[in-house]
């Protein structure tokens, strides 16, 4: 892997066609980078969070350039072989890894939701993406997967050299907090259709409602409609801007 550890220049420049990035509620987990940095940094250690590289994306080529943090540059290192650093940044995710469990099982909904973007963060798609910096061990392609039709990693040296791989358009991940709501939902458009064909039907059975009131009884489930047609309208308008969102 070629890097290059040049103030203001990437160490190393990743293509979204080896490497899938990976997203909560509907943001790319990259993009919290400087929350999840800071996480680390003080609940663990400088070190710790120098695994994770700050990420600068180019949606337009389907690209993120790695830089490192300007945090870090007072850190010292001593660099060894490559099974030591792999050792030392396996330590270092495993401690993040279980700070994220510990956040996740917080009382706290914004805890929770930062230890599970935190736990997205710690996958990177395989040995060959942890490198060394002059800081210490880092991951490149942090908050990704491997791309099961493509297990070569594409690396681009400098910005915009591409070695032979197209560009693409880099989506936002899918709304995880909406995939399991189900029938849930709707179950106030139902129990209120069941109630219109209820009221609509009941001047059928005999003896129900007496004579004199049914000739006036069609009142009811004609304002029943007026009310249901705007909110199912409403609610349906609702559902096409949401899909469109995604």
């Amino acid at each position: 892997m070629n890097l290059q550890f040049i103030t203001g220049k990437p160490v190393t420049t990743t293509n979204f066609n080896a490497v899938q990035p990976l997203g909560v509620g509907g943001q790319l987990v990259l993009e919290q980078w400087e929350v999840l940095f800071q996480i680390l940094k003080h609940e663990i250690s400088p070190q710790c969070a120098g695994l994770l590289l700050e990420p600068v994306i180019d949606r337009q080529r389907g690209e993120v350039d790695w830089y490192l943090p300007a945090d870090l540059n007072s850190l010292a290192y001593s660099a060894g072989s490559r099974d030591a650093l792999l050792q030392n940044a396996h330590r270092l995710i495993a401690q993040a890894k279980q700070l994220a469990q510990r956040m996740v099982q917080s009382s706290d909904v914004v805890q929770r939701q930062k230890g599970a973007i935190l736990a997205q963060a710690l996958s990177y798609p395989t040995d060959e993406y942890i490198i060394e910096t002059p800081y210490g061990p880092a991951m490149v392609a942090w908050g990704h997967q491997s791309n099961e039709t493509d297990k070569k990693a594409a690396f681009v040296t400098a910005k915009g050299d591409q070695q032979g791989y197209k560009s693409m358009s880099i989506l936002p991940a899918p709304n995880l907090a909406n995939h399991n709501r189900g029938i849930i939902s709707y179950w106030p458009w139902l129990f209120a259709v069941l109630l219109l064909l209820i009221l609509t039907f009941l001047p059928w059975w005999e003896g129900v409602i007496p004579m004199q009131y049914c000739r006036y009884y069609w009142l009811g489930p004609l304002i029943l409609l007026l009310l249901l047609v705007p909110l199912i309208a409403m609610m349906l308008r609702n559902r096409s801007l949401s899909v469109r969102g995604r």
